[in-house]
């Protein structure tokens, strides 16, 4: 287990942070969300360096603020979510050119979608690896890759009025099909001397599939190599496609031998969590859980909707605000905590971001009794708040709620409320556990799950203002005489909040959980979602979708493309060792 300590430059941000203060902090907000939103930390994907020093923070805060530990190793709650992936032991690129070059190790990368396999033939220059004739550009019109190993381009052309057809072409998964469909061996991914890093290796649900094409990342200097037959570097071949909008693809009198290797390991994730005791011992049994996730999408090892991944995804409010949020609320909590009769609980989450996956942990293996708890508050993507207006959802799910909230908003913010919970965030574990919740949320912006979510963006007056909500709506539900009974919310028609999000043409409502079985296990379904409608529930592994063989959530959510909202669609599924076809019937989002 790592121990609890502090990493260059913690100590000076917390003696800041921790100015004696009774109200909300704005400083202290800034301070945390631009520690965890740093390059130090990488993007804190759940099972990596960074995410470990994202939790030490968080701990530190935790016990500087007088939580006492409540995970099962002090402040952790460590699991294993999933497999991480990482090179295994053979990855090369040899250029035979009479004699033999050897691409620097430190300079090429297997990709996530590669076969672990050896390939050797001539290589052929596609460019940017796009065949869309009706379009007006085809890469390969006038070569052959077929048993070839094909040299392609990251990114995409920038030619005034590139369509979006070849936009679409442009993405990795599809250059990687097109050479495979055209008969590639291999495929070598060069990086463009703008965009240099070499791409992470990406998250997968389930299996990894059966692979047949070896494929290298390799930087831009080795792709100035493997073109000098043409007598042009990675830049000047750039520069020319872009310049006429015509491919340059040739072959390039070479031939080359590439391995590609990747081994998985077991990844840990780890949950931080904090309790203060409640001051009346006739309730203090009784817990409030407020909680947000702290892990984010790394170099977009998983979810990023920037072009390629590869940078920094910061996450400054996906989800640094919410996790600044709840240190400064458990902060003042714990300042006042002879006003809480109730006691509270204080979690930041891991592997949200892979499917609720430390909420869906906790919930399943608390630290305090689950019965015990009295309701849970989640906060994610709190920081961008415009107009006065924060979205709080969850409302249906217990009668009081409404009254309280209303009651509480002394900053006269417009409490934008709705009766489902909805969301895709932490609080639908607890909401499935018959256990009331609120989500507050300030919307959805540009920078969504890309690199551009930084901490200079956030609004933080808004996000201070959330918190003072927050704490009036925690003393409430400590100091009440009677717990809240849990009501069924009502589902809106249309999904939740944040149902565009994903980008998706349709919604159907699963919630996705990691199996190391081939298929898409759910942990469960929205309520009043497609699936539920359905009758799918937790334990479903669904193996097929519209005939097609179904190994991991993105084989699936890739035939969403083909489904239209109101027109059924078959799954199959393994249900307690049977197969069975069920009837879904996809809605918009």
């Amino acid at each position: 287990m790592r121990k609890l300590g502090l990493f260059a430059g913690i100590g000076l941000l917390l003696l800041v942070a921790f100015a004696d203060r009774s109200s909300v902090s704005v400083s202290n907000l800034q301070a945390h969300v631009k520690y965890l939103s740093s390059p130090e930390l990488e993007g804190r994907f759940a099972i990596a360096p960074g995410s470990f020093k994202a939790a030490d923070y968080i701990a530190r805060v935790f016990q500087q603020s007088g939580l006492e530990p409540k995970g099962t190793n002090g402040y952790f709650q460590d699991w294993t979510p999933f497999n991480g992936s990482r090179p295994g032991p053979e990855n090369y690129l040899k250029v035979k050119r009479g004699s033999v070059w050897e691409a620097p190790a430190e300079a090429i990368r297997p990709m996530t979608s590669t076969a672990n396999s050896k390939a050797e033939g001539e290589l052929v220059f596609v460019g940017y690896g796009i065949s869309q004739p009706n379009a007006g550009y085809d890469d390969y019109e006038q070569v052959d890759v077929s048993g070839k190993i094909a040299v392609i381009l990251r990114g995409a052309p920038r030619w005034d009025g590139v369509g979006a057809e070849i936009q679409r072409a442009s993405r990795l998964q599809a250059k990687i099909a097109t050479a495979a469909q055209k008969g590639a061996v291999g495929v070598i991914l060069v990086n463009q001397p703008d965009n240099d890093n070499l791409m992470p290796l990406m998250f997968q649900r389930g299996a990894r599939g059966n692979a047949s094409t070896v494929i290298l990342n390799v930087r831009a200097s080795v792709g100035d190599k493997l073109l000098q037959p043409l007598g042009l570097t990675v830049a000047e071949a750039i520069k020319r496609i872009n310049e006429k909008g015509l491919p340059i693809s040739a072959n390039l009198n070479t031939s080359a031998e590439i391995a590609a290797s990747i081994e998985t390991f077991p990844g840990t994730a780890r949950n931080v969590i904090g309790f203060i005791l409640g001051s009346d011992p006739q309730l203090r049994d009784e817990v409030i859980v407020i909680g947000a996730h702290y892990d984010h999408l790394g170099y977009g090892e998983v979810g990023s909707l920037a072009p390629e991944p590869g940078e920094i995804h910061p996450g400054a409010d996906d989800n640094a605000s919410g996790t600044a949020a709840i240190m400064e609320l458990a902060r003042l909590l714990a300042q006042n905590r002879d006003k809480l009769k109730r006691s509270v609980l204080v979690i930041a989450f891991s592997a949200e971001e892979e499917g609720l996956l430390g909420a869906a942990h906790f919930v399943q293996n608390p630290t305090v009794p689950r019965e015990n708890i009295v309701a849970m508050l989640n906060f994610d993507m709190v920081g961008r708040m415009s107009n006065n207006r924060v979205s709080v959802s969850g409302v249906g799910t217990a009668a009081e709620w409404e009254t309280i909230l209303k009651a509480a908003n002394a900053e006269n913010l417009i409490l934008q409320l709705s009766q489902s919970a909805s969301g895709g965030s932490d609080h639908m574990p607890f909401m499935q556990r018959g256990i009331p919740v609120l989500f507050f949320f300030t919307g959805m912006h540009p920078d969504y799950h890309r690199p551009s979510d930084t901490w200079d963006k956030i609004n933080y007056e808004g996000q201070a203002q959330i918190v003072a909500l927050a704490e009036r709506v925690v003393y409430e539900v400590a100091n009440r005489p009677e717990r809240m009974q849990f009501t069924r919310p009502q589902q809106p028609q249309q999904g939740g909040q944040r149902a565009q999000r994903s980008g998706f043409r349709v919604r159907i409502g699963l919630m996705p959980t990691y199996s190391e079985q081939e298929g898409v296990l759910l942990e469960g379904v929205a309520p009043g979602s497609p699936a539920e409608k359905a009758g799918l529930k937790q334990g479903d592994r669904i193996v097929a979708a519209m005939g097609q063989r179904v190994r991991n959530i993105e084989e699936l959510t890739a035939l969403y493309e083909k489904m239209e909202p109101g027109k059924p669609v078959e799954l199959t599924i393994i249900r307690e060792g049977k197969e069975i076809k069920v009837q879904v019937t996809p809605e918009a989002p």
